[in-house]
């Protein structure tokens, strides 16, 4: 969502003004100080130097009090004409320094609360708790798969540089807070992922967020080895260990470099053929009858690569008199009109 003049662009221009104010005010330091060097040089009482008239430049444009150090007349009306150009930098700069901290609050406060009305909208969306180095990549994948969702992070200037270069609602705050997961939609929301950078924030946001939503999909980053037992016993479904997935993805990617480019390729490809499920739903055309009966294929174009039951058990290249049942969810490879098809038969049309 566009909220008027960007971040980066309102603090450009306020960064041209301060230097052209920068700029006027070196401008007069340097007239007055060769001003003062051409009029008061064949001052007959006292010849200036450059020490006298820089001096008298810096005293004259501060206010800071007036020693004439016998100056002439002609002196003395350059001395009223700089002192008039020393007030107007002056207010030139308080009035870019007030609009910068006027204008900085109020369109801070008008973005907050456009981003209030935009989350109470929301309904069955997903949260991300955290939008750090692991978060901004979950933040992405969101972006790519075009799903409702609220970001939530503590540190502004992350906030502000993200939200230069990404177009999303989001909350600032603390994560751990209830009532800002309760803000954030936690009540409507289907799913929610933390990857804050601390393994007993995560276990707190986790523990909030089952019980202010019991039916909430969560998803949580681990640190320490030690911690994914602990996150699962308090609630979360999924936990993943981001240093342990680089390990496996880096071994992978020597001992089977065309598997890792083959899955990195499907994963990441949204637009077009990419990996997806789809949930048998109760009373639909798939419920309770075989794989084979079912004409997937047939129907879809589609092969069945696995089926996860709902105890949790993976079955690959499922055989023809395997019996699907409701809660089974049916791992394909699929473009996005075959999925179509595949969710009518199966009645996943969430």
């Amino acid at each position: 969502m566009t909220l008027g003049m960007g971040v980066s662009k309102r603090s450009m221009y306020y960064q041209r003004k301060i230097i052209i104010a920068l700029a006027m005010l070196i401008g007069l330091l340097v007239t007055g100080t060769v001003g003062y060097l051409v009029i008061e040089r064949d001052n007959p009482e006292h010849g200036w130097q450059f020490l006298d008239a820089i001096y008298m430049t810096v005293i004259t444009l501060t206010t800071a009090g007036h020693e004439d150090l016998e100056m002439s007349d002609s002196g003395r009306i350059f001395t009223i004409l700089l002192l008039i150009g020393g007030f107007g930098v002056f207010t030139y700069s308080v009035t870019v320094a007030t609009a910068f901290l006027i204008e900085g609050q109020l369109q801070s406060f008008f973005r907050q609360q456009k981003m209030v009305r935009t989350v109470d909208k929301l309904s069955n969306h997903y949260i991300i708790c955290g939008l750090g180095d692991t978060g901004v990549h979950v933040l992405d994948e969101m972006l790519k798969a075009e799903v409702e969702f609220v970001g939530i992070e503590h540190e502004e200037e992350r906030l502000i540089h993200l939200s230069d270069t990404r177009d999303f609602p989001y909350l600032q705050g603390d994560a751990t807070d209830d009532e800002l997961l309760i803000r954030a939609g936690i009540t409507r929301a289907q799913g929610l992922v933390t990857c804050l950078s601390r393994d007993q924030d995560n276990l707190f946001v986790v523990i909030s967020a089952r019980k202010l939503n019991p039916h909430l999909k969560i998803a949580s980053k681990a640190v320490e080895d030690n911690s994914p037992g602990k996150l699962v016993t308090a609630g979360a479904d999924e936990v993943v260990l981001p240093d342990h997935i680089g390990g496996l993805r880096l071994a992978s990617s020597i001992l089977y470099p065309h598997l890792v480019e083959f899955l990195a390729n499907i994963t990441q490809n949204h637009q077009g053929t990419h990996f997806a499920e789809s949930i048998v739903q109760e009373d639909s055309a798939l419920d309770g009858i075989l794989l084979k009966a079912a004409n997937i294929q047939e129907q879809t174009g589609l092969v069945v690569v696995a089926i996860r039951d709902t105890d949790g058990a993976f079955l690959y290249n499922p055989p023809g008199d395997k019996r699907i049942g409701a809660g089974d969810a049916m791992l394909v490879i699929a473009n996005q009109r075959q999925l179509q098809i595949l969710r009518k038969l199966t009645g996943d049309l969430s």
